[in-house]
């Protein structure tokens, strides 16, 4: 209906917090004033402004809370005024909102600790883990307990993960694998012949002690950039956690005063790396997600950066990942064990060849590395094909013959497609990046309601409609990215296999700056929990002419074959 109204008010409050549809217009009756806020213009005020930064993303995250709750039973145009009310009144004077005022400060650095703590450290006279969670903390000041920047932003899980991440690359710094396994369990502990090998890499980096001191501070402070408060206070089109460490950097150096205690050779260094870490997703080729089009970007970085900084980026990249169990543990790593250790060798192993041979073959040496382990051949398309596939589907040796079979079950015209997909590089072919396609696929593993074949059938699906929406000739780049995350969980609640087989139908690709976001329509997740269920027959006769037209699209070229071959 339409709403008829004079004097002051504000409207479409939700756009500042979020992407949200209109689903009204505006226009006057009379002569009237209107001025306009943008969400981007918003978010830089309230930047330059630290002090009320948790206070405005608070009070956006409870909004938005608010209608999510409310299931579009609300006006997101329209709002009233009373709601804004109720959320300032639900915070002010809250316990959480105490930390309204968050420090966002760490004690100052003192050049005389830092040089001493370098040089017991290069001396290898400050070693053992107890000393070294006890004198990190005074040498770089971000990662105090108490009083540091992660303490202001209540991050302590963060602050852990960084404190174990700088430990691990001194034992790796060290050669001590003793120390850097230590919690490691006996079945699955990291072998001497891995360690061997991640020494060679070591060794290959040649860390000097300015280096050393480099890659601490990088790894103190890149936690910071995942702080929800300083992320909601960066423009939309750099909201990343590299992002914010940049930003502190540049404009905010006192809130990080390990950066000041570094040459201008060394800032450079870690702007470099932080660079790199932001364009180039590391886990994401450990599990087959990206293409050797994102290599060729690595290249192309290392080019620009120099030999020295890539190597510098190599060992921040590993020291990140020892320190992902930080929260359990700081007693080594955790995470590096011989599971872990396998894939992540894999990984460094092609890329020592980023600066020698062509994307391609730095992508599929580590795959191929990946198919060996898992006894695979490599030798046609098709392998390669299952080879990516096995590392998508986070697979182990005891997996390959079921990923085999369910592969298998498929029909010709949706292996076709599918093997399309998995060989695309991004470079020569164009092709999709369906970011948190591992996760969906773990969770069709792990829902009984779903399975892996019922996941290929759905995903073949997902990519024949984003094929023939013309997603790749209309794009600015060879690769176009899709958001998975929503139907990646969906997948690991549904509790209907008719109900997860029918969504394709029922998903929406939302364009946004950079990427597609697939997301399952707000009705059908009601239908999650629902055992008894069947579709519109509509959607379901759709599906089943697209499925027959790949079929008999993929008996034409076989005929096609076999003429030409007469």
């Amino acid at each position: 209906d339409d709403i008829e109204f004079s004097g002051l008010r504000w409207l479409c409050e939700a756009s500042l917090y979020a992407s949200v549809v209109h689903r009204r217009g505006l226009h006057t009756t009379t002569f009237a004033d209107a001025f306009t806020l943008k969400s981007e213009d918003f978010a830089n005020c309230v930047s330059k402004s630290p002090k009320c930064i948790a206070k405005v993303y608070r009070y956006a995250a409870e909004f938005i809370r608010y209608l999510n709750r409310q299931q579009g039973n609300v006006d997101v145009d329209c709002t009233p005024l009373s709601l804004a009310e109720e959320v300032c009144a639900k915070l002010d004077g809250s316990p959480a909102d105490a930390g309204a005022n968050l420090v966002l400060s760490s004690p100052a650095a003192n050049p005389e600790t830092i040089h001493k703590f370098m040089d017991e450290l290069m001396a290898k006279s400050l070693s053992e883990q107890k000393e070294l969670e006890k004198a990190l903390p005074m040498a770089f000041g971000e990662l105090a307990e108490v009083g540091g920047i992660y303490d202001g932003l209540n991050m302590q899980d963060e602050r852990r993960r960084s404190l174990c991440a700088i430990i691990s690359v001194i034992y790796l710094l060290h050669d001590n694998y003793e120390a850097f396994t230590a919690q490691q369990s006996e079945g699955n502990r990291l072998t001497r012949e891995q360690w061997l090998d991640i020494q060679r890499f070591v060794r290959w980096c040649e860390f000097s002690k300015e280096m050393t001191h480099s890659v601490i501070v990088l790894l103190a402070i890149r936690g910071i950039g995942k702080a929800p408060a300083l992320l909601q206070a960066m423009d939309r089109d750099s909201r990343s956690p590299e992002d914010v460490v940049v930003m502190l950097m540049k404009t905010m150096t006192s809130k990080v005063p390990s950066v000041e205690a570094l040459r201008p050779e060394q800032v450079a260094m870690v702007e470099h790396a932080i660079e790199i870490h932001r364009s180039f997703n590391f886990a994401q080729l450990l599990q087959g997600e990206n293409t050797p089009c994102h290599i060729h970007g690595l290249q192309e970085m290392v080019q620009r950066h120099g030999h020295t900084d890539f190597k510098f980026y190599m060992l921040s990249l590993v020291a990140v990942m020892c320190g992902i169990f930080g929260t359990k543990s700081l007693n080594g790593s955790l995470f590096l064990d011989r599971t872990n250790g396998s894939s992540l060798l894999a990984g460094i192993h092609a890329l020592l060849w980023v600066e020698q041979a062509s994307p391609s073959a730095v992508y599929w040496g580590y795959v191929g590395e990946r198919a060996a382990m898992l006894g695979l051949p490599f030798e046609d398309i098709g392998d390669l094909a299952i080879a990516r596939l096995a590392c998508l589907t986070r697979a182990r040796r005891e997996d390959i013959n079921s990923l085999k079979e369910e592969w298998g079950r498929l029909g010709r015209g949706d292996r076709d497609l599918f093997m399309q997909h998995l060989l695309g590089d991004g470079i020569h072919c164009p092709t999709f990046v369906l970011t948190f396609l591992p996760l969906y696929l773990e969770n069709a593993k792990r829902n009984s309601s779903v399975g892996l074949y019922r996941a290929f059938l759905v995903l073949v699906e997902l990519l024949n409609i984003l094929t023939s929406n013309g997603y790749l000739d209309t794009a600015k780049s060879s690769v176009v990215t899709v958001n998975f995350q929503d139907i990646a969980l969906f997948t690991g609640q549904v509790e209907s296999s008719a109900v997860f087989m029918a969504l394709p139908g029922h998903s929406t690709f939302l364009p946004r700056r950079d990427r597609l976001d697939l997301v399952v329509s707000a009705k059908h997740k009601e239908q999650s929990s629902q055992v008894l269920w069947s579709d519109d027959p509509t959607q379901e006769m759709r599906v089943l002419l697209r499925r027959m037209d790949r079929r008999f699209s993929s008996v034409s070229r076989e005929i096609e074959k076999l003429g030409s071959k007469l």
